[in-house]
């Protein structure tokens, strides 16, 4: 909450230069920018978070994107009193302490981080600090659901809230990585999926990628061939309109042509990375963005590292690319970083070489409207997430980064 305090006129900051400005009252925070920031998380929408220097008390130039997700932490000493604020949390928290403690706390942060001395920490924290919180804060622990004595020390208290928000995810739909692997076993592919006709010529280049003896030279190359025929497809399922056009014989000729050419291609590092030259060959001038997801070994989970896309990219048709695809997590959070981005559903098309079943059964379910084109489908996954039978690890094998039988 401290991100969305008003920007100081220059009267309020004389008086915050002097400890005299109150901002624990009510009338110091813009709530209507904070509410409108919290709904469009809720949303999942992509946000940009003000960043407040106490040192000089104004916002910076420079704001914090954030993305929504499927569990928002919203903190704030005054996260109760705003009524609009109050209706979009779904678990409120009230987090007490002891009163020393809280001023202990006050000091040190204030000293330390926020460079100011010890008589005016305490000159505000009795004028404005102590009265905002029996006159704001206190009052507002009425509408917590839950209450919590003793802060960050009670572990009891805290595992409660963290057992009770695993179940809402799991009642609201959330499935983790493993319980993706199982979930559509089964089931008939989707209509939104459009496989590469497989022609003998594609399984002939299938058979020297998938083959463990395929030198690396002689991957990278068939894999090239294979990665140029895909996005060759998939440009085919790009909207066209009819044209007619002149020939030089002086006799007019019906044709196809794209309707739009703002095609932007977008390759999930590394892997991804590989299938750029191909979008790069057949779409002149193209721009390209990337996006870097690697898994938390701890959760299992796919995390957002680096993002680069095109400012105006929510006009374009964007072709996502990813070497391979297994339960589609990386692939669905790629998506969802673009939906982020303002790109239409229906204007994006996820583009692989190999991808399992159960990654295409998921991101259809997650996201119905977008293009699924693949060179290959493979019937499952290992308990290591890797696609069977497969293709190894493709960014090793193409980069050449795989261990070595000694190691």
């Amino acid at each position: 909450m401290d991100s969305f305090y008003k920007v100081l006129t220059e009267k309020q900051h004389e008086l915050a230069e002097n400890n005299e400005y109150n901002f624990d009252h009510p009338d110091a925070f813009d709530f209507e920018l904070l509410a409108e920031t919290l709904q469009k998380l809720k949303e999942c929408k992509k946000v940009e978070v003000p960043v407040y220097n106490f040192v000089t008390h104004s916002r910076e130039s420079r704001t914090k994107t954030m993305y929504g997700a499927n569990v928002i932490i919203f903190e704030g000493i005054l996260t109760f009193y705003n009524a609009k604020v109050l209706k979009m949390l779904d678990m409120k928290i009230f987090v007490d302490t002891d009163s020393d403690i809280r001023l202990a706390r006050r000091l040190k942060r204030d000293i330390s981080i926020r460079g100011r001395d010890l008589e005016g920490v305490l000159k505000q924290y009795q004028k404005y600090v102590k009265p905002a919180f029996e006159y704001y804060i206190l009052p507002s622990m009425v509408h917590a659901d839950i209450i919590i004595p003793r802060g960050g020390e009670n572990t009891v208290a805290i595992s409660l809230v963290v057992q009770h928000v695993h179940t809402q995810l799991q009642l609201r739909g959330f499935k983790l990585r493993e319980q993706l692997a199982h979930s559509y076993c089964g089931q008939p592919l989707p209509d939104n999926l459009y496989p590469l006709p497989s022609t003998p010529q594609v399984k002939g280049l299938h058979t020297f990628i998938r083959n463990m003896d395929t030198p690396r030279d002689e991957f990278i190359f068939y894999s090239k061939r294979l990665i140029r025929l895909t996005i060759e497809y998939a440009l085919s399922l790009l909207p066209f309109k009819q044209v007619t056009v002149e020939t030089p014989q002086g006799i007019n000729y019906s044709g196809k042509r794209l309707s739009s050419t703002k095609i932007c291609g977008v390759s999930i590092l590394r892997a991804g990375e590989t299938m750029e030259q191909a979008v790069c060959d057949v779409c002149k001038d193209i721009r390209i963005g990337k996006i870097l997801i690697q898994t938390n070994f701890d959760t299992g989970e796919p995390e957002l590292f680096y993002l680069r896309l095109p400012k105006d990219i929510k006009d374009y048709r964007v072709i996502l690319m990813d070497a391979t695809v297994a339960t589609g997590a990386a692939a669905m959070m790629a998506i969802r970083v673009l939906l982020d981005h303002e790109v239409k559903e229906e204007n994006i098309m996820i583009v692989s070489l190999l991808m399992a079943e159960i990654g295409i059964h998921s991101i259809a379910y997650a996201f119905p409207q977008v293009k699924i084109v693949t060179s290959a489908v493979d019937p499952e996954i290992n308990e290591k997430f890797y696609v069977m039978p497969g293709i190894g690890n493709f960014g090793d094998r193409y980069f050449g980064t795989e261990p070595s039988l000694e190691q």
